[in-house]
């Protein structure tokens, strides 16, 4: 009898374990990284916009490493850098989208 109630008791604490236990978050695709052409970047953004981003860039990326010319790299190849370094300069959301904004107006374009 001892040992059913210890059991019994153990099978309680294990279906409690289980039903409290953080769950796993469904196997999601992270979000495509962003990429901005430069037509619709001229469109979308404004040009105070695009003077603020480039103010942003010079102030969140120049401090870290020399700044190419945004029009060195084409947009495809500015998209690439950017999803690696955003995150690295610690931008928020919206500075980041005004930092891609003024390198890719700026860009060679479509390569």
């Amino acid at each position: 009898m001892n040992k059913l109630i210890v059991v019994s008791g153990f099978s309680i604490l294990v279906a409690f374990g289980i039903a409290c236990s953080p769950k796993k978050a469904a196997n999601t695709t992270p979000a495509a990284p962003a990429m901005l052409t430069k037509e619709v970047a001229l469109k979308q953004y404004s040009s105070a916009q695009i003077a603020e981003g480039e103010a942003l860039n010079n102030a969140k990326c120049g401090t870290c490493h020399k700044l190419y010319p945004a029009g060195q790299f084409g947009e495809q190849r500015w998209n690439q850098v950017l999803n690696r370094m955003i995150p690295k300069a610690k931008a928020t959301e919206q500075e980041g989208k005004l930092i891609r904004a003024y390198i890719v107006a700026n860009s060679k374009g479509a390569s």
